[in-house]
This record gives structure tokens, C-alpha cells and sequence, in this order.
């Protein structure tokens, strides 16, 4: 079994996955609309892990986070932006030997096609920093990936220039200062992205808990609402209830009164037929005893007819004896 290595180092395979995806999000604007590091380059640590450490764990041994991807590329900007500086033309003018570039790193051309005008690392002066600063093993090592030796078992190794140790000290003093400052602002990166993070997930929670509130608003009102639409639908019937009984007992008492007013009209009647028959009965008697009397005065004044009794006792009827239907003036309509 192949030993592990004693510290994380980047392989070629994993390098040349790792810019390739990092120059197609780049060309694609994927990169652009991520907003934070973490969503930038987990995708691509994802990609590099899926093609090697996936694959081959024996070889590839290291997985990736999207914290190692982001410092390697960083470190690759650097990188190239050093050489970047070495193949400057003198002078002001912004013009670059760029066929030069292989020289000092065989993966120039590469890494300028995802790069582009990435800025230099140095200014233009002083010059002492141009030509002399750092090459070979030294130059490498600003890769930060926290191993050592890195490229000699690499292709991209740099050609050594004349060693001048005086200034090879100050560049490195240099770019050290550089390298504390990157970390720093790498530190203050992440605070501000943690920041930001707990920010969003404030504000998440505090429209959480403003939709939760004007839900249970919106039931309570939906409740509310149900509620009284049933008390009004209650009141309507209760009212309709009491309008229908009102209503009966007015019937009913209608009912009795015409009942009542009947019973007494029909009492008035027969009261007035009999004091009209009373009357009819005295006329006639007196009428009978008049003709009675002037029919006996002619032939005998002492003697009474005695058809007359007779005759006077057939009209005299007592009223509950009468045939109903023999007086019409007795009959009345009522409407029940």
C-alpha cells in the first residue's frame, strides 16, 4: 500500500481538474452570481473529488474542501500573476512578452486563459524586484498548500536565475508581508461571510416568524368571521321562528273572535225571530178576535165562532217549531 503523504499536496491531475472547471464557471457566469465563497467553490472541490478521490483513493488520497479549493486558487492567481511580472516589458507601456511566459512555467498559457489581466503583484518600481526576486523552489513554496518540496517531482518547474541571497531576502521579507496581509484579509473574508450568513438567517427567521403571525391572524379572522355568519344565520332563523308563532297565534286568535262574533250574531238572530214571531202571533190574535167578533155581531152577538180558536192556534207557531228554510230573511252568509 502506497504511503500516505505527510501533508496535503495537490497533485497535476487534481491542478489541471480544478482550473479547468474553474475557467468554465468563470466563462459561463456562474461564478459571478454566486454570492458567497462557499457557494463559489464547493461545485468545483465537489467536481475535482468526484474525478479522483472518487475514483482512486490510493492515488488520490485527499478530498477537498471548498475552503482548500479556494486557497489553491488564490494561490494560482499568485502564481501567475508572478510571472505575470517577470515577463513585463521596461518601461511604462503595459505590454507583456507573453511567449516568454512558458520559460519561467510550462502552465503559463493555460492559466492565462482563465486568469486573463489578473493585476501584478508588485509595482512597477522599484526595480530590483523584477528580475531577481524569487525563482526556483523558493518561487514555488508561495503556493501556500502547506507541504514542502512542491514541484521537484513537477513539470512546471521554473529556470534558476543567478542567486543574489541580499535580494532574494528582501523579496521574500516582501512577499511574506504580502502573504500575512492575504491571510488576514482571507480571516476578515470569512468573518464577513459568517456575519452576513447569520444576518440572512436573522432576517429568514424573522419573516418566518412574521408569516407564522399573519397566519394565524388571517384564521383567527377566517374564524372569526365563520362564527359570526353562523350567529347570523342563528338570529335570522330564531326571528323567523318568532314571526311564524307571532303569526299563528294572531291566526288562531282571529279565529276565535270570528267564532265568538258568530255564536252571538246567530244568538241576536234567533233572539230577534222570536220577538218577531211574538209579535206577528199578538197581531194576528187581535186581528182574528176583531174579524171573530164583527162576523158574530152579525148573526149572533152572543154566540163566538168557534172556527176561530182553530184557525187562530194554526198561525200561532212557536219559533222552535218552524221549518228551517220558510223565512229567507233569517239566513246569513259568513265567511269562515
Amino acid at each position: 500500500m502506497r504511503p500516505q503523504p505527510r501533508r496535503k499536496k495537490w497533485s497535476e491531475a487534481e491542478e489541471r481538474s480544478l482550473i479547468e472547471k474553474y475557467g468554465e464557471m468563470s466563462r459561463d457566469g456562474t461564478l459571478s452570481k454566486m454570492k458567497t465563497r462557499e457557494k463559489k467553490y464547493k461545485p468545483i472541490a465537489a467536481h475535482v473529488n468526484a474525478g479522483h478521490h472518487a475514483r482512486d483513493p490510493s492515488s488520490y488520497p485527499w478530498q477537498w474542501t471548498w475552503k482548500d479549493v479556494s486557497t489553491k486558487i488564490q494561490n494560482m492567481r499568485h502564481q501567475y500573476s508572478l510571472v505575470k511580472q517577470k515577463i513585463k516589458k521596461p518601461g511604462d507601456s503595459e505590454e507583456f512578452d507573453w511567449p516568454d511566459g512558458t520559460t519561467h512555467w510550462s502552465n503559463f498559457i493555460l492559466y492565462k486563459d482563465v486568469f486573463g489581466d489578473v493585476p501584478l503583484v508588485f509595482p512597477s518600481e522599484p526595480e530590483p524586484y523584477n528580475n531577481e526576486l524569487l525563482v526556483g523552489s523558493d518561487f514555488v513554496d508561495l503556493e501556500f498548500d502547506y507541504e514542502e518540496d512542491y514541484n521537484k517531482d513537477k513539470n512546471d518547474e521554473f529556470i534558476e536565475e543567478p542567486n543574489q541571497t541580499r535580494k532574494r531576502k528582501k523579496g521574500w521579507g516582501f512577499v511574506s508581508a504580502q502573504l500575512g496581509r492575504l491571510t488576514e484579509l482571507e480571516a476578515q473574508l470569512e468573518r464577513r461571510e459568517a456575519e452576513r450568513e447569520n444576518e440572512r438567517q436573522r432576517r429568514e427567521n424573522v419573516m418566518e416568524r412574521e408569516k407564522e403571525r399573519r397566519r394565524r391572524e388571517r384564521e383567527e379572522m377566517e374564524r372569526e368571521s365563520e362564527e359570526r355568519e353562523m350567529m347570523r344565520r342563528e338570529e335570522v332563523l330564531v326571528r323567523e321562528r318568532e314571526w311564524e308563532e307571532r303569526m299563528e297565534r294572531k291566526r288562531e286568535e282571529w279565529k276565535k273572535r270570528m267564532d265568538e262574533m258568530l255564536s252571538r250574531h246567530r244568538a241576536e238572530m234567533g233572539q230577534m225571530q222570536a220577538r218577531m214571531l211574538h209579535e206577528q202571533q199578538t197581531l194576528v190574535g187581535q186581528f182574528i178576535g176583531l174579524v171573530s167578533q164583527w162576523a158574530g155581531g152579525l148573526t149572533d152577538h152572543h154566540t163566538p165562532d168557534p172556527r176561530a180558536p182553530v184557525y187562530l192556534s194554526q198561525m200561532m207557531v212557536h219559533g222552535d217549531a218552524r221549518v228551517e228554510g220558510d223565512n229567507q230573511e233569517d239566513q246569513f252568509i259568513v265567511d269562515g
